[in-house]
């Protein structure tokens, strides 16, 4: 078995925390943007919404 050393792990702690900030950073750049854009439809808009990409 192999095992972990200190600049592995190092590694890995950076990975985990520049995938997370990116995570972030795209739910507060996008969240006003995609809850605008769902907030107006409702059960009844469903057909009105999907109908121009049957087209």
């Amino acid at each position: 078995m192999s095992e972990l050393t200190t600049e592995q792990l190092i590694k890995i702690i950076l990975g985990i925390l520049v995938v997370a900030a990116v995570v972030v950073g795209l739910y507060l750049f996008f969240k006003d943007k995609i809850l605008d854009f769902f907030k107006g439809l409702s059960v009844g808009d469903t057909p009105k919404f999907f109908l121009p990409f049957i087209k």
